[in-house]
């Protein structure tokens, strides 16, 4: 097996070195951004997944950025650079990294949304539970692994087990979840993954599906998941999504689609449905309107 894991890992390197990078070494779609008005009372903060990017949130940042809202779309650690930097990266550096960008929107801005993709949605989820936040929109969020009949274990049992076989796992376009097969070349991700970072993901949901965490959520949540979801258990978000303490919460249920719910078949409806969310804070902020998306929106 160590023979097998040093074979494996200069092919990760190998795969690595040819991914195209901007001038700072970040992947391309991944580098975090900054845009919108920079002097909008609203401020929306988009946390991206497992192994993923900012462009994973397709059209959506434009979205609120057309609607007059300060725009931040961040980069988490050990993400958008190297594999190798992914597998050193904790649960609380990961937790960390979204604190301090709350925090420092938290300076500017009177009101902030947190979206989430996968873990970025428990991270959010966790965020929410400890600071005061104006909303959170969760799409395919992460509370735990979708188990399939021929696992025969749970997933997260697979993934503790493999941690101590084997060092990274391939996963390529081959394996983006996602049904609308021409959104794949749109979907910034590692083609390899370190074992150890699923435990990591593992740790991060177990926190984010906390009862006690869970019922310290008063924000209004928007969630979205897709039934056929084969990453992140759809049981688990329903489970967590009746745990959350809000009042003012909604659960869409995406039928067209999979793990990556922006940029899947069932797009259009997240984009409409956020348009009316965001329309709730317009009602009291007379220079806040949300126009039709245009064609330049795209990422």
């Amino acid at each position: 097996m160590l023979g097998c894991n040093t074979l494996t890992t200069a092919l990760v390197d190998r795969v690595d070195e040819r991914v195209p990078r901007n001038h700072d070494g970040v992947i391309l779609g991944a580098a975090e951004r900054s845009f919108g008005d920079p002097l909008s009372p609203n401020a929306v903060l988009f946390v991206h997944g497992y192994a993923g990017a900012g462009d994973n949130f397709n059209r959506l940042p434009q979205q609120f950025a057309h609607a007059g809202w300060f725009v931040r779309v961040m980069r988490l650690p050990g993400h958008g650079t190297s594999p190798r930097d992914m597998e050193k990266v904790t649960a609380d550096e990961l937790l960390e990294a979204v604190r301090s960008e709350v925090a420092e929107l938290r300076e500017e801005h009177e009101r902030i949304v947190l979206v989430g993709h996968s873990m970025g949605g428990a991270l959010c989820t966790l965020a929410a539970a400890e600071t005061p936040v104006d909303g959170l929109i969760l799409g395919g969020a992460y509370f735990g692994i979708t188990d399939r009949w021929y696992y025969i274990l749970s997933g997260e049992t697979w993934t503790r087990f493999s941690s101590k076989l084997m060092r990274w796992v391939y996963k390529g376009h081959l394996f983006t979840q996602v049904n609308d097969d021409s959104a794949k070349p749109n979907i910034t991700s590692y083609t390899w993954l370190p074992t150890k970072a699923g435990l990591t993901l593992i740790e991060i949901g177990r926190r984010a599906s906390a009862p006690t965490v869970l019922e310290r959520v008063k924000c209004t949540v928007l969630m979205f998941h897709a039934p056929g979801d084969i990453a992140a258990s759809s049981q688990a978000a329903e489970n967590a999504f009746g745990m959350m303490g809000s009042k003012d919460k909604e659960l869409v249920w995406l039928e067209k689609s999979n793990h990556h719910v922006f940029w899947d078949y069932d797009h259009e409806v997240i984009e409409r449905r956020v348009s009316d969310y965001v329309g709730l804070f317009a009602q009291s902020e007379e220079t806040l309107n949300l126009p039709n998306l245009d064609s330049d929106c795209g990422v």
